[in-house]
């Protein structure tokens, strides 16, 4: 669920990421952090959550029975239905892999898609690791949407590919005080990744849409925590996919961009994302909001049930705002004759950002 970031800029006045040497050595970008606290957890994302999750692995392996336990497994457990009961103890759960979303997403862009933008032919600073922040959005919504939509299938309120909710049936099993195993892992995964995406906005140095950024992820947040207290994750769930999808075709599209794919390819791509944008983002979950607008209030009180709605609006007024971007960029494609350019690249004021991890010798053939 992100917004419109800036495009890939390939212009001669960026640093390049290859030496001009025949060693074929990969330079890291050059790296500007937030000063205090701030800037040492961000330059510290790969080596203290390794501590830490190390330190917890290695108790449990010792010590099955301690402690450890609880930053692992969910406890509630009932063996006659499969199902997990909710538990305060399952915040440890949600912990311990915000930590390892930190460490996942900074290992897995250093070490894997920041030397696969260069191979590919990402050349400035810039372009290089907006290929791996957007490279590990892709592979991570890509694997959230498929889980998602196999759990939205386990329920009554999955209808059909057309329209995939029956908006009658989002309160059928409530309250939902139990989930299967497989929605349990899910649920709390997403919204452990969610707490994580808070973090890595709040410790790396801001960028121009950061405050629709963090309004957005709070808001997203929020609406998380009330699907557990009002027992109700499958309206969650719902939001889940109907949100991630468009994200998986967008990164796509600014991978493509910050390697210099050609616009014959990432203009179809663009075009492809827009209409998936419109259909999840506003009609799918339009039938979200009509569904918990119409039957929550036979559920809740009147201030539950508009507080609600609230979320759910502002949420919805954010996608129209990045909608309005959308239809900006379109009009520019048109007007310039040209490819797809992001609307707010051309007056982004934004410095190259990373882990400090970024800094260590990695070798990369030409």
């Amino acid at each position: 669920m992100s917004s419109l970031s800036a495009k890939a800029s390939h212009g001669s006045h960026e640093k390049p990421l290859y030496s001009s040497s025949t060693s074929g050595k990969f330079s890291q970008p050059q790296i500007q952090h937030r000063k205090g606290l701030l800037g040492t957890l961000a330059r510290h994302q790969i080596d203290g959550p390794l501590v830490a999750i190390l330190t917890i692995l290695g108790t449990y392996t010792l010590f099955p029975n301690s402690f450890a336990k609880k930053f692992l497994f969910f406890q509630e457990y009932d063996p006659t239905t499969n199902t997990y009961e909710k538990s305060w103890e399952d915040l440890y759960f949600c912990l311990f892999w915000v930590t390892a979303f930190t460490f996942l997403r900074a290992t897995v862009m250093t070490y894997i898609l920041m030397p696969m933008a260069a191979r590919l032919g990402a050349t400035t600073d810039r372009s290089i690791l907006r290929f791996a922040e957007q490279g590990w959005i892709c592979i991570y919504y890509s694997c959230s949407w498929v889980l998602g939509m196999y759990c939205i299938q386990l329920t009554p309120t999955w209808n059909n590919w057309f329209v995939w909710f029956h908006t009658d049936q989002f309160f059928d099993s409530y309250p939902l005080t139990a989930l299967p195993v497989i929605t349990k892992y899910y649920y709390w995964l997403q919204f452990s990744f969610w707490i994580q995406q808070m973090f890595v906005l709040c410790i790396e140095a801001p960028r121009k849409d950061f405050l629709a950024m963090i309004s957005h992820h709070l808001v997203t947040v929020l609406l998380i925590i009330c699907s557990f207290l009002l027992d109700v994750t499958t309206f969650g769930t719902a939001v889940f996919v109907s949100m991630d999808l468009a994200d998986i075709v967008l990164s796509l599209g600014k991978c493509l961009k910050y390697i210099g794919m050609p616009d014959s390819i990432c203009d179809p791509v663009f075009a492809c994302f827009m209409f998936i944008w419109i259909y999840t983002r506003h009609f799918l979950y339009g039938h979200i909001i009509y569904a918990w607008t119409v039957y929550a209030g036979e559920y809740y009180s009147k201030t539950t049930h508009y507080t609600i709605i609230g979320l759910l609006l502002v949420l919805q007024s954010l996608m129209f705002f990045w909608l309005w971007s959308i239809f900006r960029i379109v009009y520019k494609m048109f007007a310039s004759k040209g490819g797809v350019v992001d609307d707010r690249s051309e007056d982004e004021e934004e410095t190259v950002t990373a882990p400090e991890h970024v800094h260590h010798n990695t070798k990369q053939r030409r």
